[in-house]
């Protein structure tokens, strides 16, 4: 894959971008969970997800970039990734904290708690291993698809099949960059999938 290639399909598939991605999606299936909120409250709640998982904690970035406690957005160490981690797991808790006000369905909260809780677990393994960040992101969103599938007894087997080879592209250009190893790859992915899968459908049952 040609390395401009890798960085385009890296910045579209940045993983703070993911949770927006996935409740645009869930706005727009053809379930309860999108005809049960009006399109201004699901307006709110996309803007909702993107300022908090997404422009914040880019912001946050910014400003340890500006102060030297980053050296790059890319955050290619291990040091480089701890206090990020933490500063977005708490935009995420605030994110499902605020959801969780509003008369919606939960479990658009529960998606949320899911990416939280990945959050969470890649910081704990930023302490001695470079998961790649990017794939638990895509596994993210597979395993939110292969969750909503079995909660709202709808097939998604299509989108869900789409996600699975963009996963597959994403992963390519991870490792064109010289980003991650294959076993980097390969972790997070999975590791994005379950834990989001776990936490759609154990809560929601």
């Amino acid at each position: 894959m040609p390395a401009a290639l890798a960085r385009l399909l890296s910045y579209l598939l940045h993983p703070l971008l993911m949770p927006f991605y996935a409740a645009l999606m869930v706005m727009n299936l053809n379930s309860y969970v999108a005809y049960s909120i009006s399109p201004q409250v699901q307006r709110i709640i996309v803007s909702l997800v993107f300022i908090t998982t997404c422009i914040l904690p880019v912001l946050t970035a910014l400003i340890l970039l500006q102060k030297g406690m980053i050296r790059s957005l890319e955050m290619e160490s291990l040091a480089e990734r701890k206090i990020p981690f933490v500063t977005t797991a708490l935009f995420y808790c605030i994110c499902f904290y605020l959801l969780n006000q509003l008369p919606v369905p939960r479990i658009l909260s529960w998606m949320v708690l899911g990416a939280t809780i990945t959050i969470i677990i890649a910081w704990l393994f930023s302490f001695f291993w470079k998961i790649s960040i990017h794939m638990i992101g895509i596994g993210g969103f597979a395993g939110i698809l292969l969750g909503l599938s079995q909660v709202l007894n709808t097939s998604l087997s299509g989108i869900l099949l789409l996600s699975i080879i963009v996963a597959g592209l994403l992963g390519t250009a991870r490792l064109t960059l010289g980003a991650h190893s294959p076993k980097q790859v390969y972790a997070g992915f999975l590791l994005g999938l379950s834990t989001e899968w776990i936490a759609i459908t154990w809560l929601t049952s």
